[in-house]
């Protein structure tokens, strides 16, 4: 019987703000095991928000903690330079939004902790 290897890196918790969603404003957390987490936004007040496109920052936060209140954005990270991001990727459809969460919950950090 064939066994495939499992990738043990998942994603923690999603968080929508509350606050965000009035007005037709779209802000969602992800929180992967790898300490790493993503913003996606989608507002008159993000790169590409009025047509209708979403931006992403990435995330970072210690594991062990509660990431909303520790998470932050990173800038120089190797991470960032993986993806091509100075501080936000914007102008994103929903399937390439897709893509840069999975390989933000795929990249090594190193790091390794998930809630059972």
């Amino acid at each position: 019987m064939k066994t495939c290897k499992v990738n043990p890196l998942k994603l923690n918790e999603t968080r929508f703000e509350a606050e965000a969603h009035e007005g037709g404003r779209y802000v969602k957390r992800y929180y992967f095991s790898n300490g790493l987490g993503a913003s996606v936004a989608c507002h008159s007040g993000t790169y590409g928000g009025h047509a209708g496109y979403f931006e992403v920052a990435i995330l970072k936060y210690p594991i062990g903690t509660d990431p909303e209140i520790t998470s932050e954005i990173i800038y120089d990270q190797p991470i960032n330079e993986h993806l091509g991001c100075v501080d936000v990727i914007g102008w994103r459809d929903f399937f390439e939004v897709a893509d840069i969460l999975q390989q933000i919950r795929n990249y090594n950090t190193g790091e390794y902790a998930y809630n059972e």
